[in-house]
């Protein structure tokens, strides 16, 4: 119980760090709704979708690989090494960044491919500091530069588009401003002179973690094709403004990725930790957690369908108004993807990341599958639907997986309780009006309260003590 304690705690720090950047995407939606066009939004979105493919591919997801590595390590001075491989390994992938972005740009006529490559650039080198940070334990730093470029980032958005009336480049370089203050404030807590050093240099170590990368990457690529892929899909078959619909509908979904982000770090250096202890109890405490973590979640998303019901005419403009009917299935989505990375980190911390690669490979052939012979008929929906379905097949891939590997149990008659109680909240969700909308609310928040009583009275008198 006092990992499950320390993991909450770890989860809130997190939170408190992730909570501005996630909620300014939904705080921020009257005046995306109000003074961009749905086509203009679209744009803005399936840009996005490009250049994170290429980070994808280019970045090895590096900054996991640092943080994997630190931890097997006792000594912050020790941590310099793998610190140091990471960085190496980076640099080169920013150049082979910069010189395939700016080709791609001028073949595909990319517009403001600038702010487009310096918005993603800018968000990779938060990522590796950010993920140094957490290696060295400086987690109130963490949060307080997420905070800060958080309302950095909304300020000038506000400025930009609702005051100045500029076009929807300036949605990147609000970003960039944003992200440039979260580096500034990490760099305050890397002695990078201490980092590079000859001594910190071990070519075998930064082998291993690029070895150790490599599925990580060819995983993130497969995830790509589960996501941003298929907004390029609705823009090319459909059109900007039925992505823009999409888009708008998933940033609901960003309310579910904020908790879920704050989880997946907490869950990063406990299971790592784990993993790298050699606990005879370890297979327990993964089955226990992974199956507190997927209540957890599924209930959440019941909670949340209801309150979406009740603030959307409030938050989201009438020209997006068909984005309500995509939400639903949407959220559905993210919790099957919010699973399988809590599933693939577990198969990172045992030191089976090699086999993530096949399994997210086995729900990108379903995506691909499912949203060409549906969008036609569901249009928009079916970017939801086969995103679904992708995820659920990976859930269940990385389940037998972990099965075999930590006798990972899942318990039946929660799944079964908890795909009722979501069937039922969507159902309400979808042909009810706002006020049985807000009569489920308070019914669901009855079951969490009663499901969660004797954690909440442990929990606040483990934070008295």
């Amino acid at each position: 119980m006092k990992e499950f304690i320390r993991f909450i705690k770890t989860s809130g720090i997190y939170m408190i760090g992730n909570v501005l950047t996630k909620a300014i995407t939904f705080l921020m939606l009257p005046i995306y709704t109000k003074y961009l066009s749905p086509t203009d939004y679209g744009i803005y979105d399936v840009n996005i979708a490009y250049i994170t493919f290429l980070s994808s591919v280019l970045f090895l997801d590096i900054w996991s690989g640092i943080l994997r590595y630190m931890f097997d390590y006792q000594l912050n001075a020790d941590k310099r090494k793998p610190i140091l491989s990471g960085i190496i390994i980076f640099s080169v992938s920013t150049i082979l960044y910069a010189v395939f972005s700016f080709a791609l740009g001028s073949i595909m006529s990319i517009n403001y491919i600038f702010w487009v490559f310096l918005y993603g650039l800018m968000l990779n080198i938060q990522q590796l500091f950010a993920y140094i940070i957490r290696g060295l334990a400086k987690n109130t730093l963490f949060a307080i530069s997420g905070l800060i470029g958080s309302i950095i980032t909304m300020l000038f958005n506000v400025l930009f588009i609702a005051f100045l009336h500029y076009g929807y480049q300036f949605l990147y370089i609000a970003s960039i401003l944003g992200l440039l203050s979260n580096i500034i404030i990490l760099l305050f807590g890397i002695n990078v002179f201490t980092v590079f050093k000859k001594e910190n240099f071990d070519w075998n170590l930064t082998m291993d973690m690029l070895i150790f990368s490599l599925p990580l990457t060819i995983n993130s690529i497969s995830w790509w094709f589960l996501t941003a892929f298929n907004r390029v899909i609705l823009t090319n078959n459909l059109s900007s403004a039925a992505n823009g619909l999409y888009a708008i509908a998933n940033k609901f979904s960003a309310i579910v990725q904020l908790v879920d982000q704050a989880f997946q770090m907490a869950w990063q250096e406990i299971s790592y930790s784990k993993g790298g202890s050699g606990d005879k109890n370890q297979d327990k405490f993964f089955s226990n957690a992974i199956n507190e973590y997927i209540k957890f979640m599924s209930l959440g998303i019941a909670i949340l369908l209801p309150v979406i019901r009740i603030i959307f005419p409030y938050f989201v403009n009438a020209a997006f108004s068909e984005s309500l009917k995509v939400i639903s299935l949407a959220l559905v989505a993210t919790l099957f993807s919010s699973i399988s990375a809590f599933l693939g980190e577990t198969l990172t911390a045992i030191k089976k990341n090699r086999y993530l690669f096949t399994t997210t490979m086995a729900g990108t052939i379903v995506n691909i599958l499912v949203i060409y012979a549906t969008i036609g008929v569901l249009q928009v929906q079916a970017a939801s639907l086969a995103l679904g379905a992708g995820y659920l097949v990976i859930d269940i891939r990385r389940y037998v997986l972990l099965k075999k590997y930590i006798g990972l149990k899942l318990s039946r008659k929660l799944l079964v309780f908890l795909a009722v109680l979501l069937a039922t909240s969507t159902s309400i969700f979808l042909i009810s009006s706002i006020l049985i909308n807000a009569i489920a609310f308070f019914i669901f928040f009855g079951i969490i309260l009663y499901l969660y009583k004797d954690l909440i009275v442990e929990f606040l008198n483990e934070s008295i003590k």
